[in-house]
Formats: structure tokens, sequence, C-alpha cells
């Protein structure tokens, strides 16, 4: 279960990118104000896959398991040269037969969820949420077909 806060929104500017690699460029900024963590050489990103050749689980850092089941698809995983690594996941409805919306979640080496950007089936709305810097936003698409920030809150 999710709660947001409806309070303090406000508007902000619009935020156009919604690539992985602007995931991470949000989370890299929470980290160069002063949030720093060890880093130990652990292998931070090991995926298995299924005999169809879909990706049946993904570990990431020595705690973080995710796993494909009858309602969600690991669709892709990317390690970004940054260190940070993107997964993304669809929700499946209809049995499986198509992806109702789609997630995509960035994670630290070590399994610490940093941010997360989910998406409806129509792409015309999204939310980024922030968990390091404890913000989320709601994004809608604008007559040029860019994401683009239409309130923001606390979480």
């Amino acid at each position: 279960m999710v709660a947001f806060s409806s309070s303090r929104r406000h508007r902000t500017q619009p935020f156009l990118q919604t690539s992985p690699e602007a995931l991470a460029a949000r989370s890299d900024q929470a980290l160069a104000q002063g949030v720093a963590a060890s880093r130990r050489n652990t292998h931070a990103l090991s995926v298995t896959q299924a005999s169809d050749g879909s990706i049946k689980n993904v570990r990431i850092g020595a705690w973080r398991l995710l796993s494909a089941g009858p309602e969600r698809r690991i669709a892709e995983v990317r390690q970004l040269p940054s260190g940070p690594i993107a997964v993304r996941i669809e929700r499946l409805a209809d049995s499986g037969s198509r992806a109702s919306s789609e997630i995509w979640q960035l994670y630290d080496p070590q399994g610490g969820l940093d941010a997360a950007l989910q998406t409806a089936a129509g792409g015309a709305l999204a939310i980024l949420t922030n968990y390091r810097t404890r913000q989320a936003c709601r994004m809608l698409r604008n007559g040029r077909n860019e994401f683009e920030t239409v309130e923001t809150w606390s979480i």
C-alpha cells in the first residue's frame, strides 16, 4: 500500500527527461548533498533467466531480490555507468497478456531503492518518487509529448 500526503503541494518547473539515466541523475544530486555509504566489494547485480529467456530474478547487492510473477514481468535491467541499477517492471493485466503500467526503479549497488518512475498504460500520466530526497511529483504529457511536472509534495 502506498499513501501520499496532499499537503504542501506547489507548482514547479517542467521535468522533461524520463529515462533511467535522468532518474539516476536526480538521485546523484541527493548523494552530492551529503548522503554517503560504504561501498563494499559485493556482487552488485545478478540476473537469473527462465528457460524461455525472460528474466526470472534480479539480485542487487547482498539482500535485494526482485522476482517476476504472474502479474508482473521484469522487462529490463541496466547497470548505469555511474553505478546505479535501473530495473523496468511491467504490471500485467488480462492474465499476463498486456502491460497495464510500467515502473522504472533505481537501486544503489547495495540494493537500496533510490527512486521510482511509474507510468500509466497510455503513458499520459507519471509519478516520480525520489526516496533519497523524500519528494514525489506528478507529471503529465504536454503538447510536445514531453513529461511536465504539474505538482510536487513531500513523502
